[in-house]
């Protein structure tokens, strides 16, 4: 919240016809910021120290600089953002050309300014990058867990730069769909279960779809009584084809979080495109949606609190921390540097998941639009071992017993020991014909009991 007042801060400062509450209402409830960035994810992190980088950017650049704050604090600032992405996420790389940018475009300032400058970005990224000098001297250039291994050189089709653009203004949109639930077949089923919310919704999700648009055709406007249009304009430019670039070099699909440290510019931009249409008219238009969107999230968060929230299951969290067992909560990834067990010993505490979770009481549906609604009952057999994560696989089959779609995702909750519970499985959309349906269980991750 810091970093988006600082960010609402320095937005007025460029455009000071803006109204204040349009930009502080607009930045706090967008749903990347207010959905995304309050999802314990590590990508979710990322706005704070991309806020303070963009700001030392454009404070930076000759072209863009207000002069609120001194030189050395904005090419200090990219530097300590830098360091802080760099523990973060692997994204960082993507702010190493804005520095260089914003170095080279102050040549003209002369040598000396030059040296201060690369000077100032060094401090900048020691100071934040110093709490990694223990890790480096307990594992040496390997820190990083081997994350190179991610680099390898393959084509990327054209249309991927026309989805990160529409992703980059996405960012500085009313984007709600993707929020919503983690696949169409359960949103649909949340809106229908909740009617009341889909009017607000339907009104969100129709202002989040026209803005990306409204965006593009203004980024074709020629006349602007800001000097710095044009180069902004170009920012986005260079800012979709240097994410294009950068996924000829990674085999990871395109996925917008993976280049959310890039949102300020989707922010900066949608900032300037609102003073071209700033009246009193549609003042009264952005009231009115901005208001329609605080009320929606307000009851999406009502909906989802009770089956989202980390307090449903808050016990789990605060003992692992409190007796410090992380195999209380979870288990690090595999290629995690000392990382901890990647799994529970089963010789102390024999296991099986397959075996340990159970499904009974099976009922299937068929919801609206074809909607795969399991009802069951799951109960964890295992006296001494805990479940997370409960893997599980639908197969339907045609009138010959032949599979025609099989699918597997997973039960996000935590069992105890003996728990027996009754819950609902969404597995999306089914649009083949079949004849019969199973659910079977076939992995889960076991984890130390709380009690």
């Amino acid at each position: 919240m810091a970093a988006l007042a600082a960010f609402a801060w320095y937005v007025k400062a460029r455009l000071p016809q803006l109204p204040t509450w349009l930009v502080w209402t607009w930045l706090m409830t967008l749903p990347w910021t207010l959905e995304f960035s309050a999802h314990i994810i590590n990508p979710s992190y990322l706005l704070a120290p991309a806020i303070a980088f963009f700001i030392g950017f454009f404070e930076a650049a000759p072209r863009f600089r207000l002069g609120k704050i001194p030189l050395a604090v904005a090419f200090g600032l990219m530097g300590a953002a830098i360091a802080w992405v760099v523990q973060i996420h692997m994204s960082w790389p993507l702010l190493l050309p804005y520095a260089a940018l914003a170095w080279l475009a102050g040549r003209d300032l002369g040598p000396r300014s030059m040296v201060s400058n690369a000077l100032a970005f060094v401090a900048g990224f020691l100071i934040i990058a110093a709490v990694l000098f223990p890790t480096i001297a307990a594992y040496g250039l390997n820190f990083g867990g081997g994350t190179l291994r991610n680099l390898r050189l393959h084509p990327v089709n054209p249309w991927i730069a026309v989805t990160t653009l529409a992703r980059i203004f996405s960012f500085a949109s009313l984007e709600i769909w993707r929020f919503i639930a983690t696949d169409d077949g359960k949103r649909l089923m949340v809106l229908l279960r909740h009617l009341w919310i889909v009017p607000l919704a339907v009104i969100v999700w129709l202002a989040g779809l026209w803005q990306p648009i409204w965006m593009l055709r203004e980024w074709f406007r020629t006349r602007s009584p800001f000097a710095e249009w044009a180069a902004l304009k170009w920012l986005v430019v260079g800012s979709v084809a240097l994410v294009y670039a950068s996924y000829w070099l990674v085999l990871e699909p395109s996925q917008a979080h993976a280049f959310y440290v890039l949102a300020p510019v989707g922010f900066m931009f949608a900032a300037y495109c609102w003073t071209f249409v700033d009246s009193p008219r549609w003042r009264q238009i952005a009231a009115a949606i901005l208001l329609v969107n605080v009320v929606y999230h307000s009851g999406l968060a009502f909906i989802q609190a009770p089956e989202h929230s980390l307090y449903r299951n808050r016990d789990v969290v605060a003992t692992a921390i409190r007796l410090k067992e992380p195999e209380m909560f979870s288990h690090r990834r595999a290629f995690a540097i000392d990382g901890g067990p990647i799994a529970l010993d089963a010789e102390s505490r024999p296991y099986d998941s397959r075996r340990d979770v159970q499904f009974s009481d099976v009922q299937f549906t068929l919801g609206s639009r074809r909607v795969g609604l399991w009802t069951l009952t799951l109960r964890n057999g295992n006296d001494r071992v805990a479940y997370r994560d409960v893997l599980y696989l639908t197969s339907y089959r045609d009138q010959r017993g032949e599979v025609v779609v099989r699918r597997s995702d997973y039960i996000k909750d935590v069992f105890q020991p003996g728990t027996v519970t009754r819950l609902e499985v969404n597995d999306g959309f089914v649009s083949e014909a079949f004849a019969t349906a199973t659910i079977e269980v076939i992995g889960a991750e076991a984890l130390l009991p709380i009690r």
